[in-house]
């Protein structure tokens, strides 16, 4: 989940976290498996080139045309009622207002020749997340570069923005707060302005900032698992099966209990420099794997796509830091405890398992 002080510190800095180690390799190899298990029909991943958000496509009908305004005006909108039911396929402005466990509270838009749009936001949340989107620009190869302020303070937060919706959150695994400035109970005004604009096609390229076009921001909190309205359960399902990783030397796979997909699962490993984690599930849940009892991956599946949480680190033998600190004392050659755990989930799953690496650059 983001973090909205030290994440954003980090973004702007371009920098990833100490504590993550290698991680470059393991995220390019998650990717791939990722894709092998995309579904047709199911939210697509994308990466927008130098922006520094990352989204999924949110399906469900045509994008709403852009808003005619006077020039230089903006529209800022109010939070809506916290205890609203929710209803199915509900857009807030342009953005679905349930998508990937936030729901959207509030979004405000503006013409791109204002180079600013705002929102007012009543914080009842300290997990956020901001999501634009900007249809109308001239060109689909730009992108919108933007700062965040909230009261007109910075956030240290840079987005991105082009012509095509997407709402994820960013991938970031450090616990969330509310950002600077702002409490839970206070009423804020956050503004997004754009700063400049680059080209996404080829080597991207500073442009000028367009004239053209409309400005959607919004900010979304994190729902309770137990309180996310997860879509309607399919009239069959197919079982889950092993991806790329399965084929991988030193992968173990195993799966739920037949009788209870939310008991936990318990095998070993020999540890070597790390791990390799992925979750395959059936069904909606919140799927967890933990290493000698300390917590390494976490993450909520909200629909029935197949697509599950996974998580990686790679330490080489010289590296000075951890890929989780709590288990640091762990030397390669040693047995480790793997546990998968499961809440919530309505069908079977299963986990691939890795703690060998074959990569030549971390035999040294």
């Amino acid at each position: 989940m983001i973090d909205l002080g030290e994440l954003m510190a980090e973004r702007s800095a371009g920098q990833d976290g100490p504590s993550h180690g290698r991680l470059t390799e393991v995220r390019r190899r998650i990717a791939v498996r990722r894709r092998r298990r995309a579904v047709a029909g199911s939210a697509a991943a994308v990466a927008l080139v130098g922006a520094l958000a990352a989204y999924t496509v949110v399906p469900g009908g045509k994008p709403p045309q852009p808003s005619t305004f006077a020039a230089g005006s903006a529209t800022p909108s109010a939070s809506p009622p916290a205890t609203q039911k929710p209803v199915p396929g509900r857009k807030i402005g342009p953005f679905a207002e349930y998508a990937r466990g936030y729901r959207v509270v509030a979004f405000g838009s503006a013409p791109v020749s204002s180079r600013k749009a705002e929102l007012t936001w009543t914080v009842r949340s300290t997990d956020v997340e901001f999501f634009s989107y900007c249809p109308g620009l001239p060109d689909r190869d730009v992108s919108l570069d933007a700062e965040i302020a909230v009261n007109g303070e910075p956030a240290r937060l840079s987005m991105g923005c082009n012509a095509e919706l997407h709402q994820d959150p960013n991938p970031a695994e450090s616990p969330s707060r509310t950002p600077p400035g702002a409490s839970i109970g206070d009423t804020v005004t956050v503004t997004y302005t754009v700063t400049g604009a680059q080209g996404t096609a080829g080597t991207a390229r500073e442009r000028p900032v367009p004239t053209q076009g409309t400005i959607y921001f919004a900010v979304a909190e994190k729902v309770p698992f137990a309180d996310y309205p997860v879509p309607s359960r399919p009239a069959t399902l197919a079982p889950p099966t092993p991806d790329g990783m399965a084929g991988e030397p030193g992968t173990r796979v195993v799966h739920s209990d037949p009788a209870d997909p939310n008991k936990p699962v318990t095998t070993t490993l020999v540890w070597h420099r790390g791990y390799e984690f992925t979750v395959v599930p059936q069904t909606p849940g919140v799927y967890q794997v933990a290493v000698n009892g300390v917590r390494v991956l976490s993450g909520e599946v909200h629909d029935y796509s197949g697509n599950g949480p996974s998580a990686g680190c790679q330490v080489r033998r010289k590296d000075k830091s951890f890929c989780v600190r709590e288990l640091e004392a762990v030397r390669d050659g040693d047995t480790v405890t793997v546990t998968v755990t499961a809440r919530y989930a309505t069908g079977p799953w299963l986990a691939e398992l890795r703690s060998q690496w074959q990569d030549p650059s971390a035999q040294g």
